[in-house]
């Protein structure tokens, strides 16, 4: 999660960045609005005494930079400790004293800010006569309570939206970064990237509206409440309400104070985010019914799929942990079996040859050995690994070979030439196989082994003679599970993405495998 923690790191700054870039470009913007209009009333013969006068009671610092200034920081202040504090022990309640406190110091700060700012902002627009003619201008403030509060509310619903995409973003990289590393970089990059130009554009060109809740502003952000509403309230049903349908215990009487309890918010929440659209004046309560069913039927919606998809999930787990065992098994029986056919022919080398060829053959075995122990307990490994593997399997099994006895061992590998993965230990039982059965010192013998690639595919195939083995061969009372094993293993790793054909003859094997790359 290494992007997440630069993320985090530079989070702050880009915040604090565009804060102050909003910040300079209003501070630039309203001196320039000013200043047009005396010229324009200038330019309309009003006299400057006259300006000058009706301005009287207007200070630019005070009345304009110190609320603008005090209230964006006051709002910095509230969203750095509900996004670093508050939330953080919210999600995992850790504390919910400490989550209760931090979460009523995000709010007294909205508060604050709010207040500050409409209490000190004054406004200036032009006075006309009764000819619409420009005869100065006129100061005046906006600040009314009921606006102070559903402005508060507004601002509460911009940390909410802020916070949900934050978390969204961080559920999708981690996604992202299970799939691939590589992917992961360049989607959080383009996600990135794409909200803050989306940022920067509205810090350069958008402008907060004096009523957070008129226009097109007030649309998205009643929207984004009933969103949020939601996305809480299914939460506490999630954890709290369906658990009682599901318990014994539970009395129909505390069901119906829970489910009722639950209806009783839905209403309080969709009143107070209609208020804050009225600005408190509530001209018609008739919206609060539709947007109470829309939140409640949304809430206990998604809090249903949650509940059924996580049974799904726990399922999904449990038959995950099933086959891992199962495969852990498999693998145990499978290792064995190699190094007991590996030792045998170092045992038949040492009686039979010199000491160089037993010390190259005893190499083999130790870089055998090592795979096994590095590699061979992973879910995949380097295409490469294998197929080193493979060579000195192959090899091993020569030494104890005299090939001039009409034995003919023929082997075409074609190397990796980028990097590919596979699950270990799927291609050596077919070639122990045909080692194990193809080879006789009585009557001809032929082992063809060929490993080949393409862009999407492995492609094994090898084809070796049959020759029945005597009764007092202790191989033969072997149960012989390598390629029983290895079909099985196909199964629960490559489910649909390999094929594997046997055909066999008194006289002949031939297996063929082909393998998408994992």
């Amino acid at each position: 999660m290494r992007d997440l923690r630069e993320f985090r790191r530079y989070e702050l700054v880009f915040v604090l960045g565009t804060a102050t870039l909003y910040v300079v470009r209003r501070l630039l913007n309203e001196v320039d609005r000013i200043d047009g209009m005396l010229s324009s009333a200038e330019r309309s013969d009003v006299p400057s005494a006259t300006l000058w006068r009706n301005l009287a009671t207007y200070d630019h610092t005070l009345n304009n930079n110190v609320p603008l200034i005090a209230a964006v920081g006051l709002f910095l202040a509230a969203w750095y400790v509900f996004h670093t504090l508050a939330y953080p022990r919210i999600h995992d309640r850790t504390n919910d004293r400490e989550a209760g406190l931090y979460l009523g110091l995000t709010g007294i700060l909205l508060l604050v800010s709010v207040f500050i700012y409409q209490y000190l902002k004054l406004y200036v627009r032009y006075q006309y006569d009764t000819a619409e003619n420009v005869i100065g201008l006129a100061v005046y403030s906006l600040f009314r309570k009921r606006t102070v509060l559903a402005n508060t509310i507004g601002l509460v619903v911009m940390l909410g939206i802020y916070e949900l995409g934050f978390q969204y973003y961080q559920l999708l990289a981690r996604k992202i970064e299970q799939e691939s590393e590589q992917h992961f970089r360049l989607v959080s990059y383009l996600l990135l990237g794409g909200l803050g130009l989306l940022a920067v554009n509205l810090v350069l060109t958008g402008t907060l509206p004096v009523t957070l809740w008129h226009g097109g502003t007030g649309d998205t952000l009643l929207l984004s409440g009933l969103l949020l509403q939601i996305l809480v309230l299914q939460s506490y049903v999630y954890s709290d309400v369906l658990p009682l349908f599901r318990t014994a215990e539970s009395t129909r009487t505390v069901l119906f104070t829970t489910i009722g309890t639950t209806v009783l918010a839905a209403i309080v929440a969709t009143t107070v985010l209609w208020g804050a659209v009225t600005n408190f004046y509530y001209y018609s309560f008739e919206p609060i019914i539709p947007f109470t069913a829309v939140v409640l039927i949304g809430a206990f919606a998604i809090a249903y799929v949650r509940r059924w998809l996580t049974k799904e999930k726990t399922a999904l787990k449990t038959e995950v942990s099933t086959k891992a065992a199962e495969l852990a098994s498999l693998r145990a029986q499978i290792n064995p079996h190699f190094l007991f056919n590996a030792l045998n022919s170092l045992y038949a080398t040492a009686l039979n040859e010199n000491s160089e060829k037993t010390a190259d053959g005893i190499q083999k075995l130790g870089d055998m050995m090592r795979f096994m122990l590095q590699e061979n307990n992973l879910d995949r490994i380097p295409l490469d690994k294998e197929i080193e593997y493979l060579r000195n399997y192959i090899q091993l099994q020569r030494m104890r070979i005299d090939e001039t006895h009409d034995i003919d061992i023929r082997v075409h590998i074609q190397e990796p030439n980028r990097a590919l993965f596979i699950a270990p230990m799927l291609l050596t039982p077919f070639v122990e196989n045909a080692f194990k059965h193809g080879i006789s010192f009585r009557t001809p013998s032929w082992i063809h082994i060929t490993l080949t690639l393409d862009d999407t595919r492995l492609y094994l195939k090898v084809h070796n003679s049959r020759h029945p083995k005597s009764a007092n061969d202790p191989e033969e009372t072997k149960p012989g599970l390598g390629l029983d094993n290895v079909r099985k293993r196909l199964d629960l790793i490559y489910p649909g993405r390999h094929q594997l054909d046997i055909q066999q003859s008194e006289q002949d094997y031939f297996a063929s495998l082909t393998l998408v790359y994992w």
